[in-house]
């Protein structure tokens, strides 16, 4: 008999056992979130502020023209308030015409971009009163304003980089009349320094005559993780492979898809069979869509290049260009696309923060640089000659470090590398490219 009530209780204790832990499981729910969890892929976000195309397409030079003789501000911090108010301008009486080579004018403002744009751009970048979307197939990598004196207008020129027609318009006020004639009056004064003009690259460049001293300067900085870009450019992370390629270097990877990073830096491609229907956006706004939605642009970045296929945004810093030789690019965010799907992504990981360290450099002098340029057998081809800020991580007991060293840089096929020394053998290795 006391067996018997032993194992009635026995089971009882059991069967309430098996309760419990069943309704356990049934409440139980894990503190880790699947890789494949659609809102976690939504918050992975670079930081970065949404960008416009006005804030992406600017120039590179301002430069003032009158009787032979060029001109900037010493500061180009100041050219770029003097162009962020001229695009409050009005420009009215816009007209397209057959391009004839006239006489030089005795007062113009020239602007001064990276790379040639469609003109329907100026759209969003100055205040037209009509739409200039209708010319099409029409590129210009600088436009100028020009005093009319016995109008007391301003005539407004986009001459097409194949210098074949000219798009013109006016600006009606005497206001922004005065202005420009009030700072074609004071050129000589100590805010402006007078440029030579370099005709034998492959495009006019302005350069200062005389030396200029930067600043050199060690930044602490962050690195974007490795995680968040993964979930950016894989819809499902959960399907990835990750390997460790090289001390350092990671890779995941799908059948279709590929991302490297290392070094601070990552290139990313998609080999998918792509859609062949063209699409409406252009490779500007579909690029700039694309880095908006995961806050791509996490510095000043401006428009360097672009065909119908890739563009190519630079890092800029104190209103100068940012160039790097590191294997992977950290000065550059190159896109490709092949209709609506992006298939090639590179770019830098490093977001700058705090200056620990900074030093003065003397620069070369226009003069030195001019006849670097005139020893140069390639001089047809340069694209642009600018002061620009070289990129390099450095290391010391604390960690890493980015550091931004001042020297004069030319462009040639999209790369960038600095102006040799006169009479220098050979050309310094290639310093950054898209």
């Amino acid at each position: 008999m006391k067996l018997e009530t032993a194992k009635s209780l026995l089971l009882i204790i059991l069967i309430g056992t098996s309760l419990i832990l069943t309704f356990g499981m049934w409440n139980y729910q894990a503190e880790y979130r699947p890789l494949n969890d659609v809102e976690s892929i939504e918050e992975a976000n670079l930081g970065g502020e949404a960008q416009e195309v006005n804030d992406l397409v600017k120039p590179n030079d301002v430069v003032f023209k009158m009787n032979g003789e060029f001109f900037s501000y010493k500061e180009p911090e100041e050219s770029m308030q003097f162009f962020e108010d001229i695009q409050q301008w009005e420009l009215t009486d816009i007209q397209r015409n057959d391009l004839e080579e006239g006489s030089e004018s005795g007062a113009e403002v020239e602007i001064i971009f990276p790379t040639e744009v469609p003109l329907s751009l100026f759209d969003t970048i100055l205040n037209v009163d009509s739409t200039l979307t209708n010319n099409t197939n029409f590129y210009v990598d600088r436009f100028s304003i020009e005093l009319q004196e016995d109008e007391e207008v301003l005539h407004v020129e986009f001459i097409s980089t194949d210098r074949d027609e000219v798009v013109e318009g006016t600006i009606y006020s005497s206001t922004n009349y005065d202005r420009l004639l009030s700072i074609f009056g004071g050129l000589t004064e100590e805010e402006y320094e007078e440029k030579q003009l370099i005709t034998d690259a492959a495009r006019d460049i302005y350069i200062p005559k005389e030396k200029k001293t930067l600043t050199s300067y060690t930044y602490t900085f962050e690195s974007i993780e490795a995680v968040d870009i993964r979930n950016i450019m894989f819809s499902n992370p959960n399907v990835v492979s990750v390997s460790e390629t090289a001390p350092g270097s990671i890779m995941y990877r799908t059948d279709n898809r590929q991302l490297n990073i290392a070094g601070y830096g990552m290139r990313f491609i998609d080999v998918a069979e792509r859609n062949t229907e063209p699409v409406d956006n252009s490779v500007l706004q579909q690029s700039l869509d694309d880095i908006n939605e995961h806050g791509g642009f996490t510095g000043d970045y401006r428009l360097e290049s672009f065909t119908e296929d890739s563009i190519a945004y630079r890092m800029y810093q104190f209103q100068y260009p940012v160039v790097s030789n590191s294997y992977m690019d950290l000065s550059i965010i190159y896109q490709e696309w092949q209709n609506d799907q992006l298939s090639k992504y590179n770019r830098s990981l490093v977001s700058l923060n705090t200056v620990v360290n900074t030093s003065e450099k003397e620069l070369r002098s226009g003069e030195e640089i001019m006849n670097s340029i005139q020893q140069n057998e390639n001089a047809a081809e340069i694209q642009d000659i600018q002061i620009a800020y070289r990129l390099t991580i450095e290391t010391d007991d604390n960690g890493d470090y980015v550091r931004l060293e001042p020297n004069w840089y030319q462009r040639v096929n999209n790369n960038w590398s600095t102006v040799p020394e006169p009479n220098a053998d050979t050309q310094q290795s290639l310093e950054g490219g898209s």
